[in-house]
């Protein structure tokens, strides 16, 4: 079967307004899984199907991988294959918790939860041109679908286990169907889950409190697993310990050859994605018990270490062809042992801390794992060997106070004092699946005194960033162009988009850009000091 995958992750509306430059792991991990089935699957970016809808019509079937916050773009996918194409039509990712509201819109399957086994299930037993055979998927987890005038769940799919996951083999062939994949920053997973099993304190909207069992933060490993009062884990705005489980981290050499692979086929920029990366390895320590404590043990430093030497040995990585970065990390794991390990390898990338509050008190109430204090002084190691911390703060949470929005800048402007880079905030959005999803959505700055408080120091922060980058030479991509010959260029190493004067010519070059000016919240101007090398294929 032809079958079509539709990213409409983090797009929302249908575009995104920032992380232009990133590639999910999500649609390429079901592509590798059609692939072994020797099914033929192709994937498109939602912009794509805007701009020549009729392309739909030459697919047998659908997929389209989103988040909560993708609904319009999920929807608006619905509506083209409904007009254009014919047959199922099954939709996954983060926003498949909310499967009642999805079959009501017309989706014929909903795969809740890990979607690797759900869809090897599906076409092998279920799925063909002609629909989907619901009979044949009574009792298997991992799907929602209506019988007649009902709504039947399956429950979640299970967690898959660390072999089930090196088992599957994520997509290389399929990058290719990406515009701009050469120049795009490309997530390799290399952990799935999150470590974070404690559990928020905040009354919630349904009423349920912590009972303070203590439980989550000092039971047994397993124990932790499971709350009294059904309480979903980790961070009360965060859905993924519920969706995901406890940490998973995939075997080196699966990762060695998804990344050669991935360069073999032209990409240049490579993200090792994990909701920590300093959770890899971890799980290996404390088998076969599930990694539920977010401390302790400290970083697996000898796996790091390995993984990190073995991606090394690829030519184009060691020679600084290809970049390679990470995501995000846990304040409280940083030492100067892991700093200075990660500076051998990854010396002036970003490094992103989740820090969201700067109130202690605000912090445990939330469920975080990590304390603001942590966070500083994290920052501050990372930076002193050549790091870019990279801080998250989010407005609106609930329990958010004057006092607490107060303490929040206290610690956004001392990060940034002691070598952060950039901070991001975002305002509080309750998501399916989380603690937090009966909170009513977190006000805009204008509305709210406190959340204005946090949201204006992130302005002014960043713009502080962007005029120190001013007189700065850095690397970046030409991917596209914009009016009167100016280019538009991705930093290689991550940063804020640059517009570049007189560089359309250069579209798929890698070049040094001096940046002149700051040209808004997310964007800076530069001009070309030298041009590189080519990195588009021809």
């Amino acid at each position: 079967m032809n079958i079509l995958i539709v990213d409409c992750l983090a797009r929302e509306k249908g575009e995104r307004k920032s992380s232009l430059d990133v590639i999910g792991v999500g649609p390429r991990a079901i592509a590798g899984v059609l692939e072994a089935m020797r099914e033929e699957p192709s994937i498109k970016v939602f912009e794509e199907i805007r701009e020549d809808p009729w392309k739909i019509s030459q697919y047998d079937a659908l997929m389209i991988s989103a988040m909560s916050s993708d609904h319009i773009c999920a929807f608006r996918t619905l509506r083209y294959w409904q007009r254009y194409g014919g047959g199922p039509v099954i939709i996954g990712g983060p926003i498949g918790e909310e499967y009642e509201r999805l079959l009501a819109r017309g989706f014929d399957l909903v795969v809740v939860g890990e979607g690797e086994r759900p869809v090897e299930v599906l076409v092998e037993k279920a799925l063909d041109r002609d629909g989907i055979v619901f009979d044949e998927l009574r009792g298997e987890p991992g799907f929602a679908y209506r019988l007649q005038d009902r709504v039947v769940f399956n429950g979640r799919s299970p967690w898959h286990t660390r072999r089930m996951l090196d088992s599957y083999q994520h997509s290389v062939e399929r990058i290719t169907d990406y515009p701009l994949y050469w120049g795009a920053r490309v997530y390799v997973e290399v952990v799935r889950g999150c470590s974070n099993f404690y559990r928020p304190r905040i009354r919630l909207a349904d009423g349920r409190k912590c009972i303070d069992c203590d439980l989550c933060r000092s039971g047994s490993l397993r124990q932790r697993l499971g709350c009294p009062l059904d309480i979903p884990p980790g961070c009360g705005y965060c859905s993924v310990p519920g969706l995901y489980g406890p940490p998973r981290s995939k075997s080196i050499d699966r990762i060695y050859w998804e990344v050669k692979e991935l360069i073999d086929k032209g990409v240049t920029r490579i993200v090792l994605s994990a909701p920590d990366f300093l959770d890899y390895g971890r799980d290996w320590l404390v088998e076969p018990e599930p990694l539920t404590d977010p401390r302790n043990p400290p970083p697996n430093i000898e796996a790091l270490k390995r993984l990190l030497e073995t991606l090394w040995r690829i030519p184009e990585i060691a020679g600084g062809e290809v970049a390679v970065m990470v995501e995000n990390i846990k304040a409280n794991l940083v030492s100067e042992e892991i700093a200075r390990l990660l500076a051998e390898y990854l010396r002036g990338t970003p490094v992103h801390i989740g820090c969201e509050t700067g109130s202690r008190e605000h912090a445990i109430l939330l469920g975080r794992p990590v304390y603001p204090e942590e966070c500083i002084k994290a920052t501050r190691i990372l930076a002193s060997y050549g790091l870019r911390p990279y801080l998250y703060f989010i407005h609106g949470l609930p329990g958010q106070t004057l006092e607490t929005a107060e303490e929040t800048v206290r610690v956004m402007e001392e990060v940034f004092r002691v070598g952060a880079e950039k901070v991001t905030v975002y305002r509080f959005r309750p998501l399916p699946g989380t603690a937090f999803e009966g909170f009513p959505p977190g006000k805009p700055g204008v509305k709210d005194r406190a959340s204005r408080l946090i949201y204006e120091k992130g302005v002014e922060l960043n713009r502080r960033y962007k005029e120190q980058l001013v007189g700065k030479t850095l690397k970046a991509i030409i991917v596209g162009e914009r009016k009167r010959g100016e280019g538009v260029a991705y930093p290689f190493y991550h940063g804020p988009v640059v517009v570049v004067e007189n560089a359309s010519r250069y579209y798929g070059f890698l070049v040094e850009v001096e940046v002149t000016r700051v040209l808004s919240e997310r964007l800076v101007g530069g001009k070309i000091k030298r041009v590189l090398r080519r990195v588009k294929p021809f």
